[in-house]
């Protein structure tokens, strides 16, 4: 079993503490956020997290309900990298069952199960996964049948600065109706009473990351608020791209610059760590409107 960091054990006690005043509160969508800095651990303190808390609950007498089922949202594979870390860590304990969406049985979520879902398979009202079709499968109707068996739905929104503010984004968790909306980033949107911070010079004196280390010393690191090198240097590249755009108009020209990015190039051997890139990078663009989908995007691998 995976031993946490000190700050990592005060996150949970912290996020365990706050959920269950917001498991109490009236209504649904009650929002959490768990704000932690890139490296800090945060996948590993949220598996402690619903260790606990599925521990717990059963004997919560003061709580209105006392099961609980989690949906798990992120954007492009990294549902993938969360379910497969958390397959891992519970592969002893078993209080907590990693699910995705063909394991579900009767017809609902069941307590203490975990449905990771890739963000982009449910966030349109056309996807097979949030309407009724011929396999009967419909992820709403899943989750209504779990509410009916006294179940709470906990929505954890991984990386939700990249995703959870758009209209189909809304829409869904509004149809969703959980009882607790958990943003889990490094860089939040949204601001509660309910949640955690990790502050990062605590993530320094664990040595989980470094002090300081200028990458690019063309770029000043004091003005990165908050933000990874990887979507500074994409900031930094939009931003010259704009430039170079406006500078083509005035001289009458209608051309459009053309940004490269070099990626991990063969997906028949690339690392978890090379996947991850592609997904940040993706996913980053994705939020400023730049898609394959709409011709602004594309993308050439070796392969």
């Amino acid at each position: 079993m995976i031993q946490l960091k000190n700050y990592q054990e005060e996150a949970v006690t912290g996020l365990l503490k706050d959920t269950y005043s917001a498991l109490k509160l009236p209504g649904t969508r009650n929002k959490m956020v768990f704000k932690a800095p890139t490296g800090a651990g945060k996948t590993v303190a949220m598996a402690a997290y619903l260790n606990q808390l599925a521990t717990e609950m059963p004997d919560k007498l003061d709580l209105p309900k006392r099961k609980v089922a989690f949906i798990w949202f992120a954007p492009n594979q990294l549902h993938l990298q969360s379910y497969f870390s958390l397959k891992d860590y519970f592969k002893e304990l078993r209080t907590i069952k990693p699910i995705q969406f063909e394991d579900i049985t009767n017809g609902k979520l069941q307590p203490n199960e975990v449905l990771f879902v890739n963000w982009q398979s449910v966030n349109s009202a056309k996807n097979i996964f949030v309407r009724e079709n011929e396999q009967g499968k419909d992820l709403i109707k899943y989750i209504y049948a779990a509410m009916l068996d006294d179940t709470e739905i906990i929505c954890i929104l991984d990386e939700a600065h990249y995703h959870a503010n758009g209209t189909k984004a809304k829409a869904l968790l509004q149809s969703i109706g959980a009882k607790i909306e958990m943003d889990v980033s490094a860089t939040p949107l949204f601001q509660s009473d309910y949640g955690y911070t990790i502050k990062r010079q605590e993530v320094v004196n664990a040595e989980m990351i470094k002090k300081n280390v200028v990458l690019n010393p063309s770029l000043d690191h004091f003005k990165q608020d908050g933000r990874g090198l990887n979507q500074v240097l994409l900031d930094e590249a939009l931003k010259k791209h704009k430039e170079l755009k406006l500078a083509y108009e005035k001289l009458g020209s209608n051309i459009n610059p053309l940004l490269l990015i070099q990626l991990p190039s063969d997906r028949k051997t690339e690392s978890a760590l090379d996947r991850q890139l592609i997904d940040e990078v993706e996913t980053y663009l994705d939020a400023k409107g730049i898609t394959i989908k709409n011709n602004k995007l594309a993308v050439w691998l070796s392969n």
